[in-house]
């Protein structure tokens, strides 16, 4: 499994799951999902994360579902808080908009055609 931060879509981080025989499967998960995850059951439908006791380790629940499947993984807490801060290094939380071309979102999609 492999986490990944990229500055200039700050709002969401990939989450690459690369099965034994398969082919990579990338999921997009909210970066504010993840981290109230950390503290307290979250998430619905597709993804739902939640802290636990595990063999006496805090670890992270990672659910994921989709067209009726289901996968569970259980994560080193600690190691995905910490990952985690450092895209707080990048992109602080609240700055994730800024320099936003907010004219560029908002013009008319048919004004080039």
């Amino acid at each position: 499994m492999e986490f990944r931060f990229d500055r200039d879509d700050p709002l969401v981080v990939s989450v690459t799951f690369r099965p034994e025989g398969g082919p990579p499967v990338t999921w997009w998960i909210g970066r504010d999902l993840l981290h109230d995850g950390l503290l307290a059951p979250t998430g619905t439908g597709d993804v739902r994360i939640w802290p636990r006791i595990s063999k006496r380790r805090p670890t992270l629940r990672l659910r994921l579902e989709r067209c009726g499947m289901r996968v569970l993984f259980e994560l080193d807490l600690h190691r995905v808080e910490d990952w985690l801060f450092e895209t707080y290094d990048l992109v602080p939380p609240g700055e994730e908009l800024t320099g936003l071309d907010w004219d560029g979102l908002v013009a008319d999609p048919l004004e080039d055609h």
